[in-house]
């Protein structure tokens, strides 16, 4: 089949006008997705058969050098704007040394017509080929299908270049730039450069708009201030990996966690230092979310949620408590901290066989422990009693990264604080004794030195209060009364094997020693005269 050249050429020229205005018109510099780049090469791949039509009206430098040199000029933008979408670092040299050559060959051989055409088409080839050779290394980078329209056009112009090499072998060089006269070469190159040239300005721009689109469904589930996933990404992920978990019998943790006293931050320092605050704890939680399923998500205000499939609640509770020791360890300043710098309270909690009914409820058990957490004192982690599995020693390792000493829980009364951490030491031995499995009876010994060590504790510190004047004394007094028969009393059950050791274990690491010796110790602090 042979068509009409002349009103082929036209048509050439008339769409490449057409596509270059259109993509120059949407192109948008603030996006650098390298439409202009474009625009600009469809417009130079215009002007180029602009200058071969004129052939016979012009001189040859214009009909033959000038129209070869923007056709390569076409092809060295149209790797520009390549590299601009990817946003890597254009090789110039690479790019645009072609450019040069053509135009020097050209001049050189413009006599010669078979030479020039052969050695032109070469580099031209050569020009697609890198073309080519770079969207095959990023082609992991480009979503959608606009890729595929591209390089189809990019590769139908090598094909064409390389059936202009066949009719210069075969002796059809002249026939080739007849604009008068109908070949086949003539008609498929023709209708190959149109077909390549609707590919290349459609391909372009759909892989502009696909990658727009998947930076708008980024954006979507994109926390903007922190870079964490949002809220709905978060409720998203939450529930894939719950229904996951369910069915395949695994284990999922769900980390919860506040900044403590945040609004004290921002009233003091300003909400710019607030967001730096957050941006920064942002980026400590991201980093603990070190495997590919784990999602880093900012659940609102100060608070955010770190999901982590396959975790149960000892691995949860390991990333918990190193992510409570990064933030700390970042040291941005608190003054209205008891620690004097920002630290975060956490809640943990983990699927198991017990009795979570869907994501919401996982969440509020991680929400509650997140509040046990606050309550007692801040800068801790607190586990979700349900996330451990079944049996007398499920509940007691809920407890157990709780019970570490710090500075900011001083008094500055020397007796009180060295009592304190003393009772400390005794439940985490405790704890070791029943995590260990010993027999009842050595555990039941324990516990009664445990309790004779707290009486003796809270007799001592009766006296420091009241010698202090604190106003509560007496109300501290009864408090500490309570504590000890309620103690005794669930020691003596234990024995009888009526209450289990975990139920035991909490009441004396959590109501006496966590809630107590934290919280409401804290309110005769001010009453005290520091001791050295």
């Amino acid at each position: 089949m042979q068509a009409h050249i002349p009103t082929m050429f036209m048509a050439i020229i008339l769409v490449g006008t057409v596509l270059a205005l259109s993509v120059g018109a949407v192109a948008d510099r603030s996006q650098r997705d390298g439409m202009l780049y474009w625009a600009a090469g469809l417009f130079l791949h215009t002007l180029a058969y602009v200058c071969f039509g004129l052939r016979g009206q012009v001189n040859d430098f214009v009909s033959i050098v000038l129209s070869n040199t923007l056709l390569s000029g076409a092809l060295a933008v149209f790797a520009e704007g390549m590299y601009a979408f990817y946003q890597s670092k254009p090789p110039r040299r690479l790019i645009w040394a072609p450019v040069a050559l053509v135009f020097l060959i050209f001049i050189i051989l413009l006599d010669q017509l078979s030479a020039r055409i052969l050695i032109g088409v070469l580099v031209f080839m050569v020009q697609c080929l890198l073309a080519l050779s770079f969207m095959w290394r990023k082609r992991r980078q480009t979503a959608g299908r606009g890729k595929y329209f591209l390089a189809t056009g990019i590769a139908v112009m090598t094909a064409l270049l390389a059936l202009r090499i066949v009719g210069v072998v075969r002796g059809a060089a002249a026939a080739m730039l007849s604009l008068t006269q109908s070949s086949l070469i003539q008609t498929l190159t023709f209708l190959g450069a149109l077909i390549s040239l609707l590919l290349l300005a459609i391909g372009f721009v759909l892989m502009s708009k696909e990658r727009a689109d998947e930076l708008n469904q980024i954006l979507a589930t994109r926390d903007d201030l922190t870079g964490l996933a949002n809220r709905r990404r978060l409720n998203e992920v939450l529930a894939s990996e719950w229904s996951r978990a369910n069915r395949s019998e695994q284990s999922l943790g769900l980390v919860m966690m506040d900044i403590d006293q945040f609004k004290d931050y921002n009233d003091h320092y300003g909400h710019q230092a607030g967001d730096e605050c957050l941006q920064r704890v942002a980026l400590a939680i991201q980093s603990s979310a070190q495997r590919a399923g784990d999602l880093a998500a900012r659940y609102g205000g100060e608070e955010f949620v770190l999901i982590l499939p396959d975790a149960d609640i000892n691995a949860t509770q390991r990333v918990a408590e190193s992510l409570r020791e990064s933030v700390e360890s970042l040291n941005l300043a608190h003054i209205r901290s008891p620690s004097g710098r920002i630290t975060i309270s956490i809640g943990v909690a983990a699927l198991t066989d017990a009795c979570f009914r869907d994501p919401d409820d996982l969440l509020r058990a991680a929400d509650a422990a997140l509040y046990r957490a606050k309550r007692d004192g801040r800068n801790q982690v607190q586990a979700a009693p349900e996330s451990f599995p079944s049996g007398p020693h499920a509940r007691v390792s809920a407890k157990l990264v709780q019970l570490v000493w710090r500075p900011a829980y001083e008094s500055g009364n020397r007796v009180i604080d060295d009592q304190h951490r003393e009772l400390f030491h005794d439940v985490n031995a405790l704890l070791g004794a029943m995590l260990s499995e010993r027999e009842t009876e050595e555990v039941a010994a324990l516990v009664q030195v445990f309790i004779a060590d707290v009486a003796q504790h809270f007799e001592d510190e009766e006296g420091i209060i009241t010698a202090a004047a604190y106003p509560g004394a007496a109300a501290h007094a009864a408090q500490h009364h309570a504590l000890i028969d309620k103690a005794i009393t669930l020691a003596s059950h234990f024995r009888a094997g009526t209450l289990s050791l975990g139920e035991l274990f909490e009441y004396l690491a959590h109501d006496v020693v966590a809630r107590h010796l934290l919280s409401m110790d804290r309110e005769f602090f001010p009453y005290l005269q520091p001791q050295s």
